[in-house]
């Protein structure tokens, strides 16, 4: 396999310890393993990995409530980022949410995040909002949202 394809797949327990290490060494306050293992688990949550020659480099978790949904977290290997990797998990959960029927996405990103910033205006989110000191002290969030129909 090409290290610039990876293959997107659903996550699995097994994945857990590497997608712990993925939110340790990126976002500030982690999620713990039990919310990594929910997220995997329940049917009303998605977990999509990139997988590189049997290596999980990146993930996103979201949560669906009837035909809206959440998109929690998305996390690249600090070593393979700018390379397309977080866009093509973002592409698939786009399409996977959109064959289960969810008409509109929301998310929250540090203001000052600006490669999430353009990511997600590169995948057609728009801002809606602002929560001050979502994130901490000085620390922003920026709504924001996109439709699916």
């Amino acid at each position: 396999m090409n290290e610039s394809e990876p293959v997107i797949r659903s996550a699995d327990l097994s994945d857990i310890k590497r997608i712990m290490a993925l939110e340790e060494g990126s976002i500030i306050h982690p999620w713990t393993s039990g919310d990594i293992e929910t997220l995997i688990t329940d049917c009303n949550k998605e977990c999509l990995v990139a997988d590189l020659a049997g290596e999980v480099v990146g993930y996103v978790g979201a949560e669906t409530v009837l035909d809206e949904c959440n998109i929690g977290n998305i996390v690249v290997d600090k070593d393979r980022r700018g390379r397309g990797i977080a866009t093509i998990l973002m592409d698939n959960l786009l399409n996977d949410l959109k064959n289960r029927g969810i008409k509109k996405i929301f998310l929250e990103v540090e203001s000052n995040n600006a490669p999430a910033m353009a990511l997600y205006g590169k995948t057609g989110f728009v801002r809606y909002g602002q929560r001050r000191d979502y994130y901490g002290q000085g620390k922003d969030a920026v709504l924001m949202s996109k439709d699916l129909c």
